[in-house]
């Protein structure tokens, strides 16, 4: 029966509701949990220990708390195998409301880089998985390192997303606040629709490393500030609850989460835990918004601005993401749909992000993670070639500008290498991948500057003592072990393979190794002229330069790199002539870098017939003269290498090994070989000399 005072009655009642809602907040927690393609399996069950299982357990006891959870396909695909009843909790909080499950994509690539089929196939991938296992429907996604660029909205939108979350640095290139952005924004690419959520990246420095007050006290100003349906987002790293150093003790061992859900359970009245999906169906988006390319601020510092530039700082993150569209691009000859879904899935592992750059986390300088790349492409491409050739007894040639720099490139493959060959440095090899082992024998690091190198020289550090208090790692400075300053050395070139070295005849190892020497001609990583013949079942690429020896003229050099059908032997041949005038005296070497993963494993060492080495660990530094044959175990990959010189050479080696940050501080990584074998070079006018480098490798 309605009255007078009806509709009246009601209109107050919704003004004192909207009264209450000026005072009131959303609050949205959510964490991407992930961990690596490759990385080792002790890493994945710590990380569940320590992080990923007491967060939820905690959660769990608090039914009322909403969040938000995202898992990558590979860490899914690892709590699957060992620890199936964590799935069973989520699903159990899915279906009770508790939890939202964020999608995204299977192997976390930097989406941008990677082909837009591969964006929609992995996002969906993931979302089917979801599915599956947990019984989410997702409509959500993690956008991996939060890095967006606009044309994403298209592909994103056409897989079924209807939301991501960036970071607010990305608003504020557009001029915006943080503390403005109290909601959610919507973009278009070419009519399709996305919605965009900020993270506060003033809640992700206080969660969880200041008191867990201080989110209230600065919520509470949001809330004040921002009227109904203010919402304020942290989404940030699972890791940050339990595998950052120092957070398992704070997060769990002295109550940190467990005080921070009993403040935000206390304050229910005020603040509303809930998800992304429950806030757009409560409150319209805020307007309008077109982002321009960016990431999260730290990540912007450690790439120079824009993510790609990772592909220009660190050729060796180039080589791997060209090596990768490469193999992507032949997918299509593969006519079996099954084998061509095996590869499509190889190749979409290779695309994990955390190989190809580097900042606070390990990166591109953990050879392991490099590794796991080069496996997977090679394995595809593995599949792809035995489609394509039936038969063993096959040889291709390639001419082509692999890594996109202007300059053709020859790639050579066989059924057991595959060989990438650069003219335009000297005819230098920069793959040399072993198709049995899944292998890239050419995955090295160039040691170079790093801004943290600048921390470490500025600093006497005690590696004993440890910051009182929890720290985010970004804030953080630690060490791993004591004179890493001896390290700190910069090669002058990249670290590839048949890199020909005219030097000094005094030059020693020590210098050469340090870099602290200068060529004595102008060979090295220099154009050279190239020719290419095929000759019953034998590919021949012949590269040439006319240089100088200084102070001594005109020195010829001629390269011949063969390689035949079915054979695991690359035959190396130099002829080096004398076109000056007067006789011409150099050390001559051939630099070969070489990629092990430890350098200090019982399994992996040096063996020269008829000698026994002092120090044969593969980290080891070393001399020896009239070597004709050199043999390298790798018994962890099953695997044997072989090198042989005519005539004899001195043999100098020495290990690369790198300087660089991960989260719990400065660390020193193995991440090759060095063998050079050299001659002491005189040649009278006009006169000639050959020489012949063989590589062979067995499995």
């Amino acid at each position: 029966m309605l009255t007078d005072k009806g509709p009246a009655l009601e209109i107050e009642q919704e003004r004192e509701k909207e009264g209450d809602r000026k005072q009131t907040i959303s609050f949205i927690l959510a964490l991407h949990n992930h961990q690596p393609v490759g990385n080792l399996p002790e890493v994945f069950s710590t990380a569940f220990d320590e992080a990923y299982a007491p967060f939820v357990e905690v959660l769990y006891r608090y039914p009322s708390i909403k969040a938000v959870l995202h898992y990558s396909g590979i860490l899914l695909e690892w709590i699957e195998k060992n620890k199936p009843s964590f799935l069973l909790t989520l699903r159990e909080m899915v279906e009770r409301g508790q939890v939202e499950i964020m999608g995204g994509s299977y192997y976390e690539p930097i989406l941008p880089i990677i082909p837009d089929s591969d964006k929609r196939g992995q996002i969906l991938k993931l979302s089917r998985f979801l599915k599956d296992r947990l019984g989410a429907r997702v409509k959500g996604m993690w956008l991996t390192e939060r890095i967006w660029e606009p044309h994403l909205a298209l592909p994103l939108c056409q897989a079924g997303v209807r939301y991501v979350v960036v970071d607010d640095a990305h608003f504020q290139e557009l001029g915006m606040k943080s503390e403005e952005l109290t909601g959610y924004y919507l973009t278009e690419e070419q009519g399709y629709p996305l919605n965009i959520f900020p993270i506060s990246e003033k809640l992700r420095y206080l969660i969880p490393f200041e008191k867990a007050d201080k989110t209230m006290d600065y919520l509470s100003r949001l809330a004040a500030r921002g009227g109904g349906g203010a919402v304020a987002v942290l989404a940030d790293d699972g890791e940050k609850f339990g595998v950052w150093p120092g957070t398992k003790a704070h997060v769990y061992e002295q109550g940190w989460l467990e005080e921070f859900f009993r403040l935000l359970k206390e304050n229910e009245d005020w603040i509303r835990t809930t998800t992304f999906s429950d806030f757009m169906e409560k409150y319209p988006p805020k307007g309008r918004i077109y982002l321009p390319a960016a990431s999260y601020r730290e990540m912007k510092k450690w790439a120079g601005g824009f993510w790609r530039n990772f592909l220009v700082r660190y050729p060796e993150s180039n080589r791997m993401h060209k090596k990768m569209l490469a193999v992507r691009k032949r997918l299509e000859q593969v006519p079996r749909r099954a084998a061509r879904q095996r590869a499509r899935d190889l190749i979409w592992a290779s695309q994990c992000n955390c190989a190809y750059w580097h900042g606070v986390f390990g990166g591109l300088y953990l050879n392991f993670l490099r590794a796991a790349v080069y496996e997977n492409l090679i394995k595809a491409e593995n599949i792809i070639v035995r489609e394509t050739y039936p038969h063993d007894n096959w040889l291709e040639i390639k001419v082509e500008d692999r890594d996109y720099d202007g300059f053709q490139e020859i790639v050579l493959n066989n059924e057991y290498f595959g060989l990438l060959l650069s003219p335009n440095q000297g005819g230098s090899l920069w793959e040399l991948s072993y198709r049995p082992a899944a292998v890239n024998l050419l995955d090295t690091l160039t040691r170079r500057p790093e801004p943290y190198h600048d921390d470490l020289l500025k600093q006497d550090v005690d590696i004993k003592n440890e910051d009182n208090g929890v720290k985010t790692i970004h804030k953080r400075f630690a060490v791993k072990e004591d004179g890493l300053k001896e390290y700190l050395i910069y090669d002058r070139y990249p670290r590839g393979a048949l890199m020909d070295h005219i030097l000094p005849l005094e030059l020693d190892l020590n210098a050469f190794s340090r870099g602290e020497y200068s060529e004595k001609g102008d060979f090295l990583l220099k154009p050279y002229h190239a020719a290419l013949d095929y000759d019953h079942g034998q590919a021949i690429a012949t590269f040439t330069r006319r240089g100088n020896v200084e102070g001594q003229g005109e020195l010829s050099m001629q390269k011949r790199v063969s390689l035949k059908a079915s054979s695991h032997v690359i035959q190396v041949t130099y002829d080096l002539q004398n076109r000056g005038n007067d006789t011409s005296s150099f050390k001559f070497g051939v630099e070969f870098n070489l990629a092990f993963l430890a350098g200090y494993a019982p399994d992996r060492y040096y063996h020269i017939p008829g000698r026994k080495l002092e120090q044969p660990y593969l980290a080891s530094n070393g001399i020896e003269e009239e070597v004709a044959e050199l043999f390298i175990f790798d018994e962890w990959r099953k695997l044997v290498v072989c090198l042989r010189f005519s005539p004899p050479a001195r043999l100098w080696r020495f290990p690369v090994e790198t300087v660089s940050q991960s989260e719990g501080g400065l660390e020193r990584v193995y991440q090759q070989s060095v063998i050079v074998p050299n001659w002491d070079m005189v040649l009278p006018s006009q006169a000639n000399s050959s020489l012949t480098v063989e590589l062979a490798i067995n499995s």
